[in-house]
């Protein structure tokens, strides 16, 4: 006898393919935090070094730095999400895909999943799953807001940058000058990335009365801060070297990317008004960072090779 499906069940399953549809356009909305979780990955395959890493662990840490992030983005959106609708503009929240109820719950879901993953791993990578919930709040909570606060906003950003880089460290329970470095590192690249986006919104910020850096400071100032970002990370690289333990290889291929971020800067710099380009500069930046830590790694087992 064929089994034939009631409308009722026909029903909860149009439901469940509804609410999964739902929920995949809200993770492909914020593709951007996956840099947030290749940055974990990389401190966390610092921080194993020779030894070959527990992939659940790098698994469970991956999908934690990335829900975290997303929740976080969400969060953020969220707090706009009236603002957003009366300016038409086209969000993940005020378009009619999705309503504020769908994304509240799907941020609440992301934020206790996240936490939860990272509390598997060991006690200090869920404090710093918390410490990282703690700088979403203080972000874009409406009472708070430091995300309006003239160059708060970018070090928060990076903080929660170095949180998640961290994260990666503290995932192995090795936390070495070197993993510190590298999130450090990730952190310098919020003062890359954040001012180039501001440039690009510039005008609508100057509309809003908004102070950003390049408002503030000027286009040609706000290159220098960007230049600058990229100078120290050249140092951190040196000071790797002469102080723990980065072999030359790592130190040569670490400075050759400095140099390649620096180069695709200098080229925007004169058309940074084409917006293409800024876009495409800031992904060679968030790739280019993820490379630098790479390049780390490979110096640290070289190291370990040539001393043993």
């Amino acid at each position: 006898m064929a089994l034939v499906s009631t409308p009722r069940e026909s029903n909860v399953g149009a439901k469940i393919v509804l609410s999964f549809s739902i929920l995949l356009s809200i993770i492909k909305s914020r593709t951007l935090v996956y840099a947030f979780a290749l940055a974990a990955m990389g401190t966390f395959l610092i921080s194993s070094g020779v030894k070959v890493p527990d992939f659940l662990v790098l698994v469970q840490l991956t999908l934690s730095v990335y829900f975290l992030a997303l929740a976080t983005y969400l969060y953020n959106d969220l707090t706009d999400y009236d603002v957003d609708k009366v300016n038409s503009r086209d969000t993940n929240y005020s378009s009619k895909k999705t309503n504020y109820r769908q994304i509240l719950y799907s941020t609440i879901g992301f934020f206790v999943v996240s936490i939860l993953l990272a509390f598997s791993i060991n006690m200090q990578t869920g404090i710093a799953s918390l410490a990282f919930l703690g700088l979403a709040i203080v972000y874009s909570h409406p009472r708070i807001q430091l995300k309006k606060i003239f160059v708060v906003k970018t070090i928060v950003t990076a903080a929660g940058g170095f949180v998640a880089s961290l994260m990666g460290a503290l995932a192995v329970q090795s936390v070495s000058y070197v993993g510190i470095s590298a999130s450090i590192i990730f952190f310098l690249m919020y003062f890359i990335n954040g001012p180039l986006g501001d440039i690009g919104d510039i005008s609508g910020d100057r509309k809003g009365g908004r102070r950003t850096i390049p408002i503030v400071l000027g286009v040609k100032k706000t290159f220098g801060v960007i230049f600058g970002s990229v100078s120290s990370m050249a140092l951190i690289l040196l000071a790797n070297y002469y102080f723990f333990g980065l072999h030359v290889v790592g130190l040569v291929l670490g400075l050759i990317i400095c140099v390649f971020i620096a180069l695709r800067i200098k080229k925007l710099f004169l058309q940074y008004e084409n917006k293409k380009k800024l876009s495409q500069t800031r992904t060679a930046v968030r790739f280019g960072i993820f490379a630098i830590q790479i390049s780390m790694l490979i110096g640290m087992v070289v190291n370990k090779i040539s001393l043993s």
